[in-house]
């Protein structure tokens, strides 16, 4: 399994866009891809000023990442839409391979 770690730190002022934009299309989106297991998104702690925003999804394997994201799997400014980059000061993206995993309790 592969964990994906993403992050991004909205434009001051944009915070509603990038919601819009990531629960109406990037969300949905995601979710039909074949081999993504698991789907998280983060936002900072109530009375934080921090712009950053997170997802961390599970994927089956590399391969099934790849074939969901396209060629710019590990540049997250390129994946983006053109129209939505200026909502963004920065995106950055890791990878890893799972190596260890239990649960606790259903959510």
């Amino acid at each position: 399994m592969i964990m994906r770690i993403y992050r991004c730190t909205v434009v001051k002022g944009k915070e509603e866009e990038h919601r819009d934009f990531a629960f109406k299309n990037r969300h949905p989106s995601l979710s039909r891809k074949p081999g993504l297991l698991a789907f998280y998104a983060g936002k900072p702690l109530p009375g934080s000023d921090d712009r950053t925003r997170c997802m961390v999804q599970l994927w089956e394997s590399m391969e099934a990442l790849t074939s969901a994201l396209g060629g710019n799997w590990d540049d997250p400014m390129k994946a983006m839409p053109e129209e939505v980059r200026d909502i963004y000061d920065s995106a950055t993206v890791e990878h890893y391979e799972l190596a260890d995993q239990f649960r606790i309790a259903d959510v």
